[in-house]
């Protein structure tokens, strides 16, 4: 890779965890999209997308979690699995890409939307479980933490507050990340051998620290929101463009 093109990618990812650690995501989904677009193949990216996450989350979690609320955490039980599960299921590069342009493109009409709460609903224990594997499952075929199918539930729902919801996510992508990256195990030699992964993780854990602490502590997450929702429909709406 010429260095123009690695100070491009570079600067990409680094305004990726920017902008969405501000909102309380980890910015799974467009580190997997500008992997792709760098050359790497869908199963390669994915899991690319996932040890992004995990670093982002990590970085971003030390100023989110004064705003963390136990109760959300049920989310996880059900979520943790079924990304373990969503990973061993063996999908052909041109499905996965498919899905994973279609889910992106989703979940930025989602991440649009959930910054207008339209109603207040109450979820018991047994339905946060259910939607936890849901989203985790959804998290595991894509390589996508799942933070921006959860964060529309919690606003819309009426359950959390922005900066707990935020918190929440970041938790929520944490953990289903590490979970899908354990079941990738055996496929991890040929990214680790990538000098890529090992140049970007530095720029992705700095660049964590400055949005979560912007969002978490100067700014609310309605703008950004918006932007990143734009963001993930243009992304989606490309990867999926190069399918056919």
């Amino acid at each position: 890779m010429a260095i123009f093109d690695l100070v491009l990618v570079e600067l990409s990812l680094a305004l990726t965890a920017f902008f969405y650690t501000m909102g309380g995501f980890a910015g799974g989904s467009l580190f997997t999209a500008l992997l792709l677009l760098v050359g790497l193949g869908a199963g390669e990216a994915a899991l690319g997308g996932l040890i992004f996450n995990i670093f982002s989350a990590t970085s971003s979690l030390t100023r989110w979690k004064v705003h963390v609320t136990k109760e959300f955490l049920w989310f996880l039980v059900g979520s943790v699995p079924a990304a373990f599960l969503g990973v061993l299921l063996v999908i052909p590069d041109f499905v996965l890409r498919v899905i994973m342009g279609v889910v992106i493109t989703i979940g930025g009409f989602a991440v649009m939307v959930a910054t207008y709460p339209l109603r207040i609903v109450r979820v018991n224990t047994s339905s946060k479980f259910l939607i936890g594997a849901l989203v985790g499952l959804a998290a595991g075929l894509t390589g996508i933490g799942g933070g921006i199918y959860l964060a529309p539930v919690l606003i819309l729902a009426g359950m959390a507050k922005p900066k707990a919801a935020a918190a929440t996510t970041t938790i929520f992508i944490l953990f289903n990340s590490i979970s899908g990256t354990i079941a990738r195990i055996p496929r991890m030699g040929a990214l680790l051998s990538n000098p890529l992964l090992l140049i970007s993780l530095p720029v992705v854990i700095v660049a964590a620290q400055f949005g979560s602490y912007v969002g978490s502590r100067r700014l609310t997450e309605t703008n950004v929101r918006r932007v990143i929702g734009v963001g993930l429909i243009v992304v989606g709406l490309y990867i999926t463009s190069l399918s056919f």
